[in-house]
């Protein structure tokens, strides 16, 4: 069953500035220097991003619409899954240049985050993002137009005891700010079909 989430039933971590909250839509203005990233490479930990959520421990598939038009290298916004600071996911478009721009997914577990991408044109402003959850395992996808979904990662989180913070987040980590605005925030039963082995 689809509910559509209301924005102003949802709780802040993290709290910015400048924001529109309205019951369908959510406009998020960074802050500069925030981000999430822990340790790996840049041996940096940073936990200052706005995440705006709300909390669930049961099976379901969360998709959302984000309109964005970034300025700065590292610009940020997407889906986040949050545990604790040593353990969190998110799933977004980051900014590189004028030409390229990466589709991005960080796993963290015990303090340290795993980064894959992919490249996409600066030129789109805008990504559909879902994320199916079943048994505290994810699979998260993106779509161009909101219809045809690719996969991006298949990963685990433990929720060590606390319940899960889903949500949305955005971040400048240089001296920048961006608009982004989340739309269409859907939570169903989760669309993910398990796993039933290959026939031997």
């Amino acid at each position: 069953m689809k509910k559509r989430i209301s924005f102003l039933d949802l709780q802040w971590l993290n709290e910015p500035k400048d924001k529109i909250i309205k019951e369908k839509s959510a406009l998020i203005s960074t802050d500069p220097h925030t981000d999430l990233w822990n340790q790996t490479y840049t041996h940096e930990i940073h936990h200052n991003a706005p995440i705006l959520y709300f909390e669930n421990e049961e099976d379901m598939t969360l998709s959302v619409k984000v309109e964005f038009k970034h300025l700065k290298r590292y610009d940020q916004c997407g889906l986040v899954v949050y545990i604790t600071p040593e353990c969190w996911f998110k799933l977004c478009v980051e900014y590189v240049d004028d030409v390229v721009s990466k589709l991005t997914t960080v796993v963290t577990q015990n303090g340290f985050s795993d980064q894959s991408s992919m490249n996409i044109s600066s030129q789109i402003h805008s990504m559909y993002f879902r994320l199916h959850h079943r048994d505290f395992t994810f699979l998260a996808q993106n779509s161009f137009n909101g219809i045809h979904y690719k996969d991006m990662r298949l990963f685990h989180l433990d929720p060590l005891g606390q319940r899960l913070k889903i949500g949305v987040f955005a971040a400048s980590p240089l001296s920048s700010s961006f608009d982004a605005k989340f739309t269409d925030l859907i939570k169903e039963s989760c669309k993910w079909q398990p796993y039933q082995g290959e026939k031997q």
